[in-house]
């Protein structure tokens, strides 16, 4: 007893798609098809295509769909689950996200889940942030280890600062000397502790630069600081780029955001970055130039574009070793296997060749009787759209966008929208899947009806074991067993007594197969009849079976029955009339029911007289139902493989369609709103930036005037040591550094507002505060102060005691030997008159060197204050020219990003105009997947395909067909009597209103 395969081996699957032109299916199995391609190789030969086509063997494309499919399989291996897998595939096939893989390490989810204004904002607020880190980092003496700011393994930069400080003699310093000494790479023992001082303050800096730095990053988002760990540079260029493309590739749809956040795991990543090459179903893999195999694309129609994209739906049902066996068995082979490939593309333009490979299909015996050849009029519709596809999207390549573009909220969904839709596309237009294979038939029943005696008599098994004895069942598990191209499938039984483990095997396995043989024995319990009742609406060709169990296991009891089987047969009326009211109370038609006694047909096996066996093998009914079932396999569950085959192929283009159909219309309304708003917002953003600047130029005049007005006083003030100090105070007052931060934050406001991000201009050269006019003293005030301080003290030494006598005295003489007549009652106003005297000679010498030292500083006020104003006016018209450079840079970035934005939405509208045309393709092969469907069942139904003129299918609801009025009556009756109960939808049929000849769709009229 064999488990249910998986699926029809790699071979046989590869052979069926070199052979799909002819219409040939894998269900053939792989010796009949292996014997049709060896009967092509001869007809090609005769005719001429020995000689390889132009693009060379096929065995490179083989080679590159296991690659594929070798990594689609190492992919899924460490996925999660299949979401992941997919995902990762996803990843796998993208350009550009290998190459920023090493960038990314790191990288938290969140960075991937931001967007692009947060990454401008950062842009702009890290560098100021890392401002102070960097300056206190600059110059750092390189013989002091950063350790030395280590919280653990440094040192007490505060502490360490004081014992420094005290003398060098002492314990303490030299305790702190050491210590310090030891962050030495040098350890020179000949630095004085003010060197070392000078080093821990330098220390100390950048411990607090380091802690504003810290203290700025709490309060942001982690991925801030994974973008700039380096203090030196801020953004790390490679991360950044990184994350652009990865917000890029979201932003635009080239990614989803499932599929971008598994950049984010350190084992995603490995796994990505040792997968073999990216691949993509859409454009086939190139491979290498030789002198044999030129590097040119085969065409959508071609062998070799059959084979790189069905091997690639193929290799997801086998394991990495089949697949290599299979390239190597293709390889040894490659030689017949390239005459069939040039056969398969020249049957289009050879008539004769054509001629010539169509009868070699009628030489597969198929026991059904039937061939689908759906297949290869599904891949036809699918290559012609994916040509389509490659012409309009695919060869243009994804249009980028400037880092302005997507600062727009609007246009980013645009994009998002429209990137979404053309990643659909890319989805929908996916390889057809696999080969189907040999037709699966369920063996289905109740618990003890007889399903593995069945098994046995359609096998020609003789052997008793593994029959049912007794009450319990036997089969516990799905198995499998071979009758020609069918494969069977021997289910556990329904209505266990203990449990409901077998019926989910039993319902699982009924679910895959093309058709169900259901054994009704003796009754049909309501556990029964609810899984037959779920068949019959699920359209499923079923065949219900009444087995009879009369015992027939002795010869006589088997020639008994042999020679009366209608005696056995007399009660199969009563139980078909059961299965009929089961099937009525469902509300479909009742399937076909046959009587059979499988026991009679097993027993006839192993009958010693062959003539008895014969007549009893006769007598079961069992080679009736065999062709039963052949006629079901082939009039009901190859319809229902072409309608799979149909699903596999619309669904994901019909879904697309779907969301193009509902999303075109929103975006173009967006489109329409970004390019009406667009010139009025750049026109009142500007608008604004200009009011901002007006504003900043009037507070700049109000403070120049402020400043010349405070200017007499704080020139009085200057002179002296400390001048510098007083006119750099007077400087920081001004404020006018304060004008431009005011003035670039306005600007960034401002813009906020509207949804806009400026970035940090250029840094400018900085203006050194202390640029201040050389003001020295008067050198006449102290030659004044001099002359002064002597007048003052030889008047006042004219008046001591001593000096006044002496005076006196000399006077006296003088005056008593000139006039006789003086008095001594004169003597007093004398020496009052030699103290004035004395004193207006000082006074005078005095007032001369005073007004000397003031007309000196009359000058010197007048030369300061000049030099004071030329000062005032180059610091106030650089930052007037600051001003207009920081209006300027905003400008022009507005006008950047406007006109990036522009160009932005053109090219989404371009884009959006290229999926409204592929929206009508999508339409167009939709509508010839529902007509080759309509014309196959119909041509299957006994009708003429060709009556069909159009057909549209809404799944599970209806199929519209359109054909001549003439062909109304015939085409319904075939359609409605053979295979409504196939689609399990309602059909309509209705005449064509169009005029004129030739096939296609018809208009919903």
């Amino acid at each position: 007893m064999t488990e249910v395969p998986g699926g029809t081996s790699p071979r046989t699957e590869i052979l069926a798609l070199l052979l799909e032109p002819l219409g040939v299916d894998a269900m053939a199995g792989q010796a009949a098809l292996r014997r049709l391609a060896e009967n092509v190789d001869a007809v090609a030969q005769e005719h001429g295509c020995a000689v390889l086509p132009a693009y060379g063997s096929t065995l490179p494309w083989v080679t590159d769909a296991v690659s594929a499919c070798v990594e689609e399989h190492e992919l899924a291996g460490m996925a999660a689950d299949p979401a992941e897998a997919r995902d990762l595939q996803e990843l796998a096939r993208v350009d550009g996200a290998r190459s920023h893989l090493p960038a990314l390490e790191g990288v938290p989810v969140e960075a991937l889940r931001t967007d692009r204004v947060s990454v401008t904002t950062a842009e702009r607020l890290i560098p100021k942030a890392l401002e102070p880190y960097c300056r206190a980092d600059q110059a750092w003496p390189e013989e002091v280890w950063r350790s030395i700011a280590d919280v653990d393994g440094g040192i007490d930069v505060a502490g360490t600062l004081a014992d420094l400080n005290r003398p060098r003699a002492t314990r303490r310093a030299a305790a702190a000397r050491e210590l310090v000494l030891q962050h030495s790479v040098s350890a020179a023992q000949d630095l004085q502790n003010r060197e070392l001082v000078a080093r821990l303050e330098k220390v100390r800096d950048f411990v607090a630069a380091r802690k504003a730095y810290d203290a700025f990053f709490s309060a942001r988002p982690a991925w801030w600081r994974w973008l700039g760990p380096d203090a030196h540079c801020g953004f790390r260029s490679d991360r950044r780029d990184a994350l652009v493309w990865a917000l890029t590739a979201r932003d635009t749809g080239a990614l989803s955001g499932s599929a971008l956040e598994l950049l984010a795991r350190d084992d995603c990543r490995t796994v990505l970055a040792h997968a073999p090459g990216p691949t993509s179903a859409l454009a086939m893999p190139v491979p290498p130039a030789s002198a044999t195999s030129p590097a040119v694309p085969p065409s959508p129609t071609s062998s070799a574009a059959r084979l790189a994209s069905g091997l690639l739906a193929v290799g997801s049902r086998h394991d990495a070793g089949r697949l290599h066996a299979l390239e190597s068995w293709y390889g040894k082979n490659i030689a017949l296997f390239d005459r069939v490939a040039a056969a398969m593309d020249l049957r289009e333009s050879e008539p004769g060749l054509r001629e010539a490979l169509d009868p070699l299909v009628g030489e597969l015996a198929l026991p059904p009787g039937a061939v689908d050849t759906s297949r290869s009029d599904y891949r036809a519709v699918q290559a012609v759209l994916r040509a389509e596809v490659e012409d309009l999207l695919l060869q243009t390549g994804r249009t980028g966008h400037s880092e302005h573009v997507v600062e727009s909220e609007g246009l980013v969904r645009v994009i998002g929208r429209v990137g979404t839709l053309e990643r659909e596309l890319r989805g929908a237009m996916r390889p057809l899947p696999a080969v189907r294979g040999r037709l699966l038939v369920a063996a289905a029943g109740r618990t003890k009806s007889g399903k593995t005696t069945l098994r046995k008599a359609l096998t020609r098994d003789a052997d008793r074991s593994g029959i049912g004895q007794g009450a319990h069942r036997t089969t516990r598990k799905t198995s499998a067993f071979d009758v020609g191209s069918v494969t069977y499938l021997d289910t556990p039984g329904f209505a266990a007594k203990d449990d409901d483990f077998d019926a989910q095997h039993a319902r699982a396995a009924c679910d895959s197969a093309d058709a169900v043989v259901w054994n009704y024995a003796d009754t049909m319990r309501e556990e029964e009849a609810a899984e037959f009742r779920r068949l019959l609406l699920s359209g499923k060709p079923l065949l219900a079976v009444i087995n009879v169990k009369k015992k027939v296991d002795e010869p006589v009891l088997l020639s008994m029955f042999a020679n009366s089987p209608d005696r056995e047969f007399r009660r199969a009326s009563e139980h078909a009339a059961r299965i009929e009211q089961v099937a009525r109370s469902a509300g479909v038609a009742p399937p076909v029911i046959l009587a059979v006694h499988t026991g009679a047909a097993h027993e006839s096996l192993s009958a010693d007289d062959r003539e008895l066996g014969d007549k009893a093998m006769r007598a079961s009914r069992l080679l009736e139902l065999e062709l039963a079932l052949s006629q079901l396999l082939a009039e009901r569950s190859i319809p229902l493989r072409a309608v799979r085959l149909a699903e596999d192929v619309r669904r994901p283009l019909a879904a697309f369609h779907d969301r193009v159909v509902e999303e075109l219309p929103r975006i173009g309304l967006a489109l329409d709103a970004l390019e009406r708003s667009t010139p009025g917002e750049r026109a009142a953003l500007l608008e604004a930036f200009r009011t901002a600047g007006r504003e900043a130029q009037e507070r700049l005049v109000a403070e120049r005037h402020r400043a010349r007005e405070r200017l007499p006083e704080t020139v009085r003030n200057l002179g002296g040591e400390d001048h510098a100090q007083r006119w750099s105070g007077f400087l920081t007052e001004l404020e006018w550094d304060g004008l431009i931060l005011a003035l670039e934050d306005e600007l960034v406001r401002r813009a906020g507002e509207r949804g806009r991000t400026l970035r940090a201009p250029a840094s400018a050269p900085e203006r050194q505060d202390d640029g201040h006019p050389r003001v020295e003293p008067h050198p006449t005030s102290k030659i004044a102060s001099a002359a002064v301080k002597g007048a003052a003290t030889t008047l006042l030494n004219s008046f001591s005691t001593e000096g006044l006598s002496k005076g006196l005295t000399k006077v006296f003489s003088k005056k008593l030997a000139t006039s006789a007549t003086t008095t001594a009652a004169s003597a007093p106003v004398t020496a009052a008159l030699y103290a004035t005297d004395a004193l207006f000679g000082a006074m005078k010498a005095v007032s001369s060197e005073i007004d000397r030292a003031r007309r000196a500083k009359e000058e010197w006020t007048k030369t300061a204050t000049e030099v004071a104003e030329t000062c005032l006016d180059d610091l106030f018209d650089w930052v007037d020219a600051r001003l207009a450079m920081a209006l300027e840079d905003a400008t022009a970035q507005v006008e950047a990003q406007f006109a990036a934005e522009t160009a932005g939405i053109g090219s989404s509208r371009e884009r959006f105009e290229r999926l409204g045309r592929l929206q009508s393709s999508v339409r167009s092969a939709l509508d010839t997947i529902d007509l080759t469907l309509a014309r196959r069942l119909l041509a299957l139904a006994g009708g003429d395909p060709a009556a069909v003129r159009g057909a549209r299918r809404t799944p599970g609801v209806e199929l519209c067909v359109w054909t001549d009025a003439s062909h109304v009556a015939d085409v319904r009756a075939h359609l409605h009597k053979h295979l409504v109960d196939v689609l399990t939808e309602r059909i309509e049929v209705r005449p064509d209103s169009r005029s004129g000849e030739g096939d296609g769709t018809a208009d919903d009229g």
